[in-house]
């Protein structure tokens, strides 16, 4: 079972996005933890990074929209919000 502490949240993005529209980054630390019988195991894993864009449903609730993985396709967290800024760019205010 792997167990996800979310140790970091920061909102991305904030000037950028229209109205009721979140682009949110968290970092969790995992730990792969294995039980036999009384006995518990705990690994530490690699750290996780999303960027998550989060559209308002109503007032007072968000959806997910999308997530992104750091290391997955792309390598940063810099190269996600190019990508947003490139292919959401309709999630984005009017210049």
């Amino acid at each position: 079972m792997i167990v996800k502490d979310l140790v970091e949240t920061r909102e991305l993005m904030i000037e950028e996005m229209k109205e009721n529209v979140v682009v949110v980054y968290e970092r969790f630390d995992n730990i792969d933890c294995h039980c036999e019988g009384n006995n518990v195991e705990q690994v530490e894993c690699e750290p996780e990074e999303v960027v998550q864009i989060l559209v308002g449903c109503s007032e007072d609730s968000l959806t997910n929209y999308k997530t992104f993985e750091v290391g997955e396709k792309y390598s940063s967290v810099d190269e996600i919000l190019e990508n947003i800024r490139k292919n959401y760019s309709d999630l984005l205010k009017s210049r």
